[in-house]
């Protein structure tokens, strides 16, 4: 258990007889596997723009460009 509260409930629901089971889960971490630092998870807000209807004018645009 992690913190008081947890062990607090816990006890409580033993004492009632309505625990079904108390245990801890260890999840493992992601990490980059090029930097090895962990990965973080984060809803970010993200624009998509339809381009289907001009791929023939973007693929013509490219071919032009010196990258």
């Amino acid at each position: 258990m992690n913190n008081d509260a947890d062990k607090e409930i816990v006890k409580q629901l033993k004492s009632i007889g309505r625990l079904v089971n108390a245990s801890t889960v260890k999840h493992s971490y992601p990490f980059c596997w090029r930097s090895d630092t962990p990965l973080i998870y984060k809803a970010v807000p993200s624009w998509f723009i339809r381009v289907e209807h001009m791929s023939k004018e973007l693929l013509k645009s490219n071919s032009e460009t010196y990258w």
